[in-house]
């Protein structure tokens, strides 16, 4: 927050004290306000690098990615420092920030009601993702100016605005316009405005379901929710990279150098070949998702230990790092290009999450039909990415096979997660966290998850395991009093239980 008032003042002082020159040297050719239009592009772009950067630890934790030597901190669920996993923070603040109240008040004086609905749909998806990978945050007080200490908020309350900003979305979209979205201004749905109103609505549907163990969870509201979200893979929210230069490249992306020490996990590994229904079928998606050593085999790495056969460099059973390289920055494959179209919502994840609601409200059928709808279409989204297609017979035979449930009657909880879990992998990390939390890391439920043995836990974390991120760096700076009493200067306070987890 240290850096919106720092902006803020400096903005103020040419303001005022350079008006004169400033009046000066106007050009009527360059436009004086900031558009709607223009603001978009930048805030869309911020979201995806804020997911990507902060994934560089959150992947480790939900073990989709692990490192290949030992004792990984973020493998052995170790905190993070204030420098680390604070990129959605700086995205929250100081990307989005201000622009949102800027697109707002441009849509409010222009009649542009839709560029109105964006501004408070992205709002939500910022708060929604913050606070599942925060906790509490400030959310009263934020963007005040001339304001150096903050009071924090309950995640609770956090939860209820992101409830608010969607439906005030909404109520933007529903107001007639004359002035329709840009195309070339959203790189996301490219002037859509019922892929904005479904999207928007699969943010209730999180919101609504990250409280799934509470009294007050509602699984006939999240499949409400569900139903108005996105209806097909052609709704999926994804947002493009030019990946010419480093700083309009996929986060993930060799390009960005980022992630080119990071290798597949055992955890995908075994859910690939069956492990997750104790059978030997192996899902025709892992030619694309994951990479092959020399010597025609997959391996991944077990949590904490690292790969075994990382030296020497020579060996053929060394795992290649994710972008299908064993050294090097060049490579390029499946989600992992710098051009990568990057998803931050798709259709099988909100079937999912309808399949996981209509199985709690005890509705077999829906539940199944859902489930096997987003295997379906899972399998869909791999070939758009995947090198290797899969082909119509062994996506039916994988479909037919023990690895699916072939029945409602047949169709269990760890089902539906595990396949979420790979449905998700490489991509909606923090959804997977949230996911892995609310079963308080279950591994019956998430079968193939390794919860590291007590002497490769981290030793600040007294045998619990990791929930959250410490805030950014200046926080502690500045909000000394605010984090003491959230108890953030404690060791263990990466341990501290969510309050969208607690019943």
């Amino acid at each position: 927050m240290k850096k919106i008032l720092i902006f803020s003042t400096f903005a103020a002082l040419l303001s005022t004290g350079c008006k004169k020159y400033l009046d000066v040297n106007e050009d009527p050719r360059t436009p004086q306000l900031v558009t709607a239009e223009s603001l978009l592009p930048p805030m869309l772009e911020r979201i995806t690098n804020g997911i990507g950067l902060d994934a560089r630890f959150t992947s480790k934790y939900v073990q989709n990615f692990a490192n290949p030597a030992t004792f990984d901190v973020f493998e052995g669920h170790g905190p993070a420092s204030p420098l680390q996993g604070t990129e959605l923070w700086s995205t929250m603040y100081l990307r989005l920030g201000k622009a949102v109240d800027q697109m707002i008040a441009d849509a409010e004086a222009n009649e542009k009601w839709n560029y109105g609905g964006i501004a408070k749909a992205l709002r939500a998806w910022g708060w929604q993702t913050c606070t599942d990978h925060f906790g509490e945050m400030i959310l009263k007080e934020a963007w005040i100016d001339d304001k150096y200490i903050f009071n924090y908020d309950t995640q609770e309350e956090i939860y209820a605005e992101v409830e608010k900003n969607c439906m005030e979305a909404l109520e933007y979209f529903r107001k007639p316009t004359t002035k329709p979205i840009l195309p070339s201004s959203d790189i996301m749905f490219a002037g859509n405005k019922d892929r904005w109103i479904r999207f928007t609505y699969g943010i209730l549907a999180r919101n609504a379901h990250h409280i799934s163990n509470k009294a007050s969870y509602d699984p006939a509201k999240v499949i409400e929710y569900c139903d108005s979200s996105l209806r097909s893979n052609a709704d999926n929210a994804a947002i493009d990279h030019l990946g010419t230069i480093t700083a309009n490249s996929n986060a993930m992306g060799a390009l960005r150098a980022n992630y080119n020490s990071y290798i597949q996990s055992s955890t995908i590994l075994k859910m690939l070949n069956g492990y997750h229904r104790s059978v030997s079928v192996v899902d025709p998606r892992i030619n694309s998702m994951l990479v092959k050593s020399a010597d025609g085999n997959f391996y991944g790495a077990d949590p904490t230990f690292g790969d075994l056969n990382a030296l020497p460099a020579t060996n053929v059973k060394r795992i290649p790092n994710i972008q299908g390289a064993t050294v090097g920055t060049n490579a390029n494959r499946y989600l992992f290009q710098s051009t990568t179209r990057m998803p931050i919502m798709t259709y099988f994840e909100i079937q999912f999450m309808k399949a996981e609601a209509a199985f709690k409200a005890s509705n077999p059928t829906l539940a199944y039909n859902a489930y096997r709808e987003g295997v379906d279409k899972a399998i869909d989204f791999v070939n758009v990415y995947g090198a290797v297609p899969v082909t119509a017979p062994e996506k039916t035979a994988y479909l037919a096979s023990a690895s699916v449930a072939q029945t409602s009657g047949d169709l269990r909880l760890s089902d539906i997660m595990s396949q979420k879990y790979i449905a998700l992998w490489g991509w909606n990390f923090e959804e997977t966290w949230v996911d892995l939390r609310r079963y308080d890391y279950d591994t019956l439920v998430f079968r193939g998850y390794t919860i590291p043995v007590l002497e490769r836990l981290n030793i600040n974390n007294g045998g619990k395991l990791v929930q959250r991120f410490k805030p950014q760096n200046t926080e502690f700076l500045y909000n000394v009093a605010a984090l003491t009493a959230l108890g953030a200067f404690s060791a263990d306070y990466h341990t501290k239980e969510m309050w969208f987890t607690q019943p």
